[in-house]
């Protein structure tokens, strides 16, 4: 079955005339009256009363003249998918770090669905590795992460580096001097993300090759929640420092470190290739994020 043959009988069902059908497609009338043949013949089933006048459908063929509709419908809906500059049309599925969705997932959710009310937007919240290999597996449209200016990604991912992400060592305030290194730090333990968060990993790297312990006392999901964990001295954490700016538990905790460790991050828009008309509705879902970072 074809999509011509599917074009052929609702031009005849329109018209009730094979000659002003096959005229309306630009084909011949010995054209249409194939393509109508090779509908049938697909289906197994005659789909037209041709001794009548004008032609009338079969009683199977107004069933089958119905679905073809609805094929037609959905059609344009892909074709429409497709067009750059139609109107986004989803589901869209986006992936948001752990670590920023407390800061900016309630405002940029909202203004994406008034402004793309047709997108079917969704949002999934995780670690860095998790979205990423949700993101190749097809599971993801598009995701934003934390990454360092050199950040891998494999060939069939697009990467756009979208600004400096400024990240914070932080301890409950007072608990150290402001001349602590990260190592003496550390040997506290951390409050973390588990395995897979990105300002994980870079910590790990550092700790390691400046040959300091690594110890997690805590994982846990959230800034907020570790925030409040390190502010009752249960170890010492990492967080965005937009997050730690915009948090009521600043006053409680101070940052530390911050001339020794200062790792090159930037906040970053990865997303599969082709993505038609959903890439306004990505680079809006960048954009809205990335305006809530200093």
């Amino acid at each position: 079955m074809r999509i011509d043959d599917i074009d052929a009988l609702l031009a005849v069902v329109q018209f009730s005339s094979l000659s002003q059908a096959a005229e309306h497609l630009g084909i011949t009338q010995s054209a249409i009256t194939r393509r109508l043949q090779s509908l049938e013949q697909s289906l197994g089933t005659r789909l037209l009363d041709r001794q009548t006048k004008p032609l009338r459908l079969t009683t199977v063929g107004q069933r089958v003249y119905q679905q073809c509709l609805a094929l037609k419908r959905e059609a344009r809906r892909l074709y429409a998918m497709a067009d750059d500059g139609g109107q986004p049309r989803g589901p869209l599925r986006l992936g948001l770090p752990q670590s920023l969705s407390e800061l900016s997932l309630t405002h940029t959710l909202n203004n994406l669905r008034q402004e793309f009310s047709h997108a079917g937007i969704t949002v999934s919240c995780g670690w860095g590795g998790q979205l990423l290999n949700r993101l190749e597996n097809f599971d993801l449209d598009a995701m934003l992460a934390i990454g360092p200016a050199n950040l891998a990604v494999p060939e069939n991912i697009q990467a756009v580096k979208l600004k400096p992400m400024a990240v914070a060592v932080i301890a409950r305030k007072g608990m150290f001097s402001e001349h602590i290194t990260l190592g003496e730090a550390a040997e506290t333990g951390w409050v973390l993300n588990p395995e897979g968060c990105g300002l994980r990993a870079g910590i790990i790297r550092y700790l390691e090759h400046s040959g300091s312990r690594f110890n997690v006392n805590v994982e846990s999901a959230g800034a907020l929640l570790q925030m409040q964990l390190v502010a009752n001295g249960n170890g010492v954490g990492i967080v965005p420092l937009a997050v730690l700016e915009s948090s009521p538990l600043r006053e409680s905790l101070q940052i530390i470190a911050s001339q020794e460790y200062q790792p090159e991050n930037y906040l970053w828009l990865l997303s599969a290739p082709e993505q038609g008309n959903l890439m306004p509705a990505i680079r809006a879902f960048a954009r809205q994020v990335a305006d809530q970072l200093p």
